[in-house]
């Protein structure tokens, strides 16, 4: 491996993933690992120009995950449910980049938001 790949390798490690700084101790598809989950702001879901048609009472949630590729083990694949907390949502996108993964999932959550 390369010195620059080290290094952000350890930098993963050290800062990004340390429950100390950014990460959380999450369930994701039943795996307990640290990662960051973050909601998207409505400037960010405006941005994607897609728009959310709920029924009555159901409505949308997006969250983005990222997480080390190797402490989640199967790369999640698009429209494949998968459980944030125990929480059921569908992976409507998985991008790898440098040994990290980030998901991107959506719910339909019921109630009046």
């Amino acid at each position: 491996m390369s010195a620059f790949k080290d290094m952000i390798a350890a930098d993963l490690d050290d800062i990004f993933f340390d429950a100390a700084e950014f990460a959380e101790e999450h369930d994701l598809n039943g795996t307990r690992c640290l990662c960051v989950v973050e909601g998207m702001t409505a400037r960010e879901e405006f941005q994607q120009s897609e728009k959310y048609e709920g029924y009555d009472v159901v409505h949308g949630a997006t969250n983005v995950v990222h997480v080390k590729k190797t402490d989640l083990g199967e790369l999640p694949v698009e429209g494949e449910v998968f459980k944030l907390d125990g929480e059921i949502h569908y992976v409507h996108s998985c991008a790898e980049d440098t040994g990290m993964l980030t998901i991107c999932l959506r719910a339909n959550i019921s109630g009046w938001g």
